[in-house]
């Protein structure tokens, strides 16, 4: 490698890494990345395990040259090794492909998160959720010929109840992922793969800002026509034409009622951190199973009845529960709300603080809506997006920090 190409890695943005659970449509985000002009996703390349690999090689080899080295400084050594065969692998793939970024979608990943951690402590990270019951569908639906490997030691451990060994696959990988997103808050994204199919546009710009990558709203329409390489994945993709929302729900018709109380259990409160419908005798029966539950009720109940409320009530209630999710949102939004109960209130937000005034003041970003639609927003009974895609919700300012906002308020 010349001076030039080393300069080139020592200058190459952070790698990205699509962590999920299988069967939770990381190949349909893979491809909506891979479509990017300054990101290449390719198949599963297995780099966790790579990277475990050539740590314990390096270990063995140059690891023991290291002399009277500590372990920690012995450490940090092998893992800048790992980096750089790593790096230079990928970052010369990135540049054939024209590109100055580049994603590894594997799943298995997942099994290898302290590695990964340790080679690439810059990484930003996808972190792709799916609803359990969906994954659970999709996962024995696609084992008519045989098991995943990455299923198969499930299904020995509960040979006898597919379903529950599903469900088990689907808390193991969840929980692993909730608990490294909840240690690495600041390198993290949070994505659903039922907002990514219902409403791609919003979503997929969310996540392309957190990569500090441009969005074109014509991507979306170029995923399925433009190049990607072949890899191992879901093989419906090859046949795609567009974003389909058919698989969506289809986990409803499956007998929760196999599901052991234990799993069950912490199936519903992964489900719940997740801000998912939970599993229970009513499921599949009043409400759709892939939407997003209603923040304060069960689904599709009123949560507020005034504007009043919505301020002094609902969102300090929302905003406290989504303590976590504030800490990168700073910045001023001024709601002014016109009709019966309307009024101003001004909304602040700096690191995880926040506070809410019914007082005009300058702001960042202004959202003017009429009272019976922000109603209508909060109870869920209207999507913000769709709100000021037909001029009912107007913004003014700064877009991002009132999308930011939106999500935080009104989105799942």
């Amino acid at each position: 490698m010349n001076m030039s190409e080393r300069e080139s890695l020592q200058h190459a943005a952070p790698p990205v890494f699509i962590l999920s659970c299988e069967r939770s449509g990381s190949t349909l985000l893979r491809y909506i990345v891979d479509t990017h002009e300054q990101i290449c996703c390719p198949g599963q390349l297995y780099l966790g395990q790579l990277c475990r690999d050539l740590h314990t090689t390096i270990f063995y080899s140059l690891g023991q040259t290291l002399g009277t080295a500590s372990e920690e400084e012995r450490g940090r050594t092998i893992a800048a090794e790992v980096r750089r065969v790593v790096d230079e692998l990928m970052s010369k793939y990135a540049q054939a492909k024209g590109k100055r970024m580049w994603c590894d979608k594997t799943t298995l990943n997942l099994q290898h998160l302290k590695i990964l951690d340790a080679v690439f402590p810059d990484a930003k990270c996808i972190c792709l959720y799916r609803h359990s019951m969906d994954v659970v569908y999709s996962s024995i639906e696609c084992s008519r010929l045989g098991f995943m490997p990455e299923l198969a030691p499930y299904v020995q451990k509960n040979p006898e109840n597919i379903v529950a060994a599903m469900v088990e696959n689907w808390i193991d990988k969840t929980g692993k992922l909730l608990a490294f997103e909840r240690e690495h808050q600041e390198r993290c994204f949070r994505i659903k793969y039922e907002d990514v199919v219902l409403n791609p546009t919003e979503t997929l710009r969310r996540m392309f800002t957190f990569l500090n990558l441009e969005w074109s709203d014509t991507l979306i329409d170029a995923i399925f026509t433009a190049p990607h390489d072949p890899g191992s994945g879901d093989r419906k993709i090859l046949f795609s034409k567009k974003i389909e929302q058919s698989s969506l729900g289809k986990g409803s018709t499956l007998p929760h009622e196999d599901i052991p109380t234990d799993l069950l259990g912490e199936m519903n409160r992964l489900l719940e951190e997740l801000n998912y419908p939970t599993v229970g005798a009513d499921w599949g029966k009043t409400r759709s199973p892939y939407l997003p539950a209603a923040s304060e009720t069960g689904g599709g109940e009123i949560l507020v009845t005034t504007v009043e409320e919505i301020f002094e009530r609902h969102f300090p209630k929302l905003l406290r529960k989504r303590k976590e999710d504030l800490r990168a949102m700073n910045g001023v939004c001024k709601f002014v709300v016109s009709g019966e109960g309307g009024g101003v209130w001004t909304l602040r937000f700096a690191a995880a603080n926040w506070s809410i005034a019914a007082e005009d003041a300058d702001a960042d970003c202004t959202v003017e809506a009429t009272a019976d639609i922000l109603l209508d927003l909060v109870n869920g009974k209207l999507n913000a997006v769709a709100a000021f895609d037909q001029g009912k919700l107007y913004v003014t300012g700064d877009f991002e920090l009132a999308n930011n906002i939106g999500q935080l308020l009104f989105g799942g």
